[in-house]
């Protein structure tokens, strides 16, 4: 690997929202509701994804990485032992690796990503701003968002980190409220 950032096909804010919200209202979650990844993993995703796969890889194998997901084609979520381990048990750091790898398996398994240019950067390209938006609108829709009271109270109903919940309750509500004063 060279390190120069990969890219993949552009996709907003918006569109990652549509998808995280196709696929929330395609397994019946309704906004309210929380996800619980490890069943999502083990148990629907197989039913519904024949080539769905998840492994587990013991830390070692897996060096500084939580979690890998397989492109073009492939149907393949790697979870570290650590990180599986933790969300058998409900970890909402662990919840939100899961997540995220999800939103690589839905918005990028088709697709082989490429080499961005060194003095180009487009969040709309990246493959991991991407997978961490999809993980922040499929864990915390936008409806939900707006009921929670604060973002420890967001933390708690979805089961998420506190500073990712942070980051979704201050997106939504306060750009909402600032985009509202502007137009």
């Amino acid at each position: 690997m060279d390190g120069d950032p990969k890219t993949v096909d552009v996709m907003s804010n918006d569109s990652i929202e549509y998808a995280a919200n196709f696929f929330r209202e395609f397994f019946e979650l309704k906004p309210g509701k929380g996800v619980n990844m490890i069943n999502l993993l083990e148990k629907v995703l197989p039913r519904v994804l024949p080539d769905f796969v998840m492994l587990v890889e013991p830390d070692e194998d897996m060096p500084g990485v939580d979690g890998v997901t397989a492109s073009a084609g492939d149907r393949t979520i790697w979870l570290s032992d650590s990180i599986y381990t933790k969300l058998y048990y409900g970890d909402p750091h662990a919840q939100y690796v899961a997540a995220h790898e999800l939103g690589h398996l839905f918005l990028h398994s088709s697709q082989t990503p490429g080499y961005a240019k060194k003095n180009m950067y487009d969040e709309r390209i990246d493959p991991e701003w991407q997978a961490d938006k999809f993980a922040d609108m499929w864990l915390m829709p936008t409806e939900g968002v707006k009921r929670c009271r604060s973002p420890a109270h967001l933390a708690a109903k979805y089961n998420v980190p506190d500073d990712v919940a942070e980051r979704r309750f201050n997106e939504v509500i306060f750009g909402e409220q600032i985009q509202g004063e502007l137009f």
